[in-house]
């Protein structure tokens, strides 16, 4: 009976430990953007640079947020874009639809927030698992892309089993009990170790996480919605790989030769034959954090495909 009872407050004691976490990193981290309101009553989060030009649209990778690309590309972007920042469905602060999990759905919400905007066609940039949600907007939505930088971009089928937190989270019932008793305690002191990782062999960013509110991945509602996404790429990308063929934008994709997150020869090169007249970017020892690495190159592939774009259309 005592092993009971201290189970139940041990329990109790790391449910309010999340909600403390919970709130402490929404209010480091709140809510900067605007509000746009998607299917199901469902709002997505959008920082907005609110200039003049043409529309550039961000989406960030795998256990991110949006602040991720608006901080390392935004600041060199928007004298002469209108730069959007998306927090994809269930992460930073936007809400997460039925099935968010699907590709078709992500790419729903990024054409959802062009829409809106009003200002026609965006060029869309993208990062890792960013890219496979901009590849199905540009083949479900081609009239909504002027064009794609996709910045080492996770895309096809791959061998091998995910990260073992993706894996449990993504598992019913276990999932849900892990994010919430342990991810707050245990996330935040282990992320150093991925935060090099990705970066490597770069050195990140002085205070890479606190500049982009890396603890937000640690709440356990995008905890949850990230492993979900994650796990899920193993179908999606095997049924979406056969449409890339399709793709007309003028596409410019950058890779690094020591990626060590994604195969840059699994998915990058690959993706480069599968686009018609793609441009692929190698860029030395950039890791898997280009944006950050090598932000200059990722800019001047931004203003190359407005070029193209601007020119198609004079076409």
């Amino acid at each position: 009976m005592k092993l009971l009872v201290g189970l139940l407050i041990g329990v109790g004691l790391l449910l309010l430990y999340s909600l403390g976490f919970t709130a402490w990193a929404n209010a480091r981290w709140p809510a900067q953007g605007r509000f746009v309101a998607a299917d199901g009553n469902v709002r997505l989060h959008v920082l907005d640079s609110a200039t003049s030009g043409r529309p550039v649209l961000l989406l960030h990778g795998a256990s991110v947020n949006a602040r991720d690309l608006w901080t390392s590309l935004g600041p060199g972007l928007e004298d002469r874009y209108q730069v959007m920042a998306l927090d994809r469905p269930g992460m930073g602060h936007s809400g997460r639809p039925t099935n968010a999990h699907l590709l078709s759905e992500q790419a729903r919400a990024a054409a959802r927030v062009i829409e809106d905007n009003g200002r026609g066609p965006a060029i869309v940039v993208a990062q890792s698992l960013g890219s496979a949600t901009a590849l199905r907007l540009a083949l479900d939505r081609p009239d909504l892309v002027a064009g794609l930088v996709l910045i080492a971009p996770a895309s096809h089928p791959y061998p091998g089993p995910n990260a073992w937190h993706a894996q449990l989270a993504a598992t019913p019932v276990i999932g849900p009990i892990f994010a919430w008793l342990l991810v707050p305690v245990l996330g935040p002191p282990m992320s150093e170790a991925g935060v090099q990782g990705s970066f490597g062999p770069a050195d990140p960013p002085t205070d890479y996480a606190g500049q982009i509110g890396l603890a937000l991945l640690f709440r356990p509602s995008q905890f949850l919605a990230n492993g979900q996404d994650i796990v899920a790429t193993k179908s999606e990308f095997a049924i979406q790989a056969q449409r890339y063929g399709e793709i007309t934008a003028p596409t410019v994709i950058l890779t690094s030769d020591q990626d060590t997150v994604v195969s840059p020869r699994i998915h990058a090169l690959a993706l480069a034959q599968d686009i018609p007249a793609a441009e692929l970017v190698t860029l030395p020892g950039a890791g898997h954090a280009p944006q950050w690495t090598r932000s200059d190159a990722c800019i001047a592939a931004v203003d190359r495909i407005a070029t193209m774009a601007a020119t198609a259309v004079e076409r």
